[in-house]
């Protein structure tokens, strides 16, 4: 089996890097490190479950609101080392504008 990364980067939720507008549509994806199998997928903006998403993995916000703004994570069972594991992504930061744009970035702590 391929080495085991940290255990923060077992899940990381993919957001686009380009700035979000009001009104734009921002879709996160939740993947597994190595394409591991993922089931139970669910998707947090600050502290509050949104549920699973799409089923494919995915959150689609649309269309973009400023109360979308924040921080995003999501957690799955992820399929590593003949077991189920429940992992968590480390949070993105989700930032909307309605004027002047802000890039999305990874949180860095």
């Amino acid at each position: 089996p391929p080495p085991r990364p940290p255990l923060a980067d077992w899940l990381v939720l993919q957001a686009p890097a380009q700035a979000l507008l009001e009104g734009d549509e921002l879709r996160l994806r939740c993947r597994a490190w190595d394409d591991a199998k993922i089931r139970r997928v669910q998707f947090f903006h600050e502290q509050e479950a949104l549920g699973g998403g799409t089923g494919r993995g995915e959150l689609l916000l649309s269309p973009l609101q400023p109360h979308h703004r924040g921080r995003y994570r999501c957690q799955a069972k992820v399929h590593y080392y003949l077991g189920w594991h429940d992992e968590k992504s480390a949070p993105v930061t989700v930032a909307v504008q309605g004027d002047t744009p802000i890039p999305l970035h990874p949180d860095t702590h």
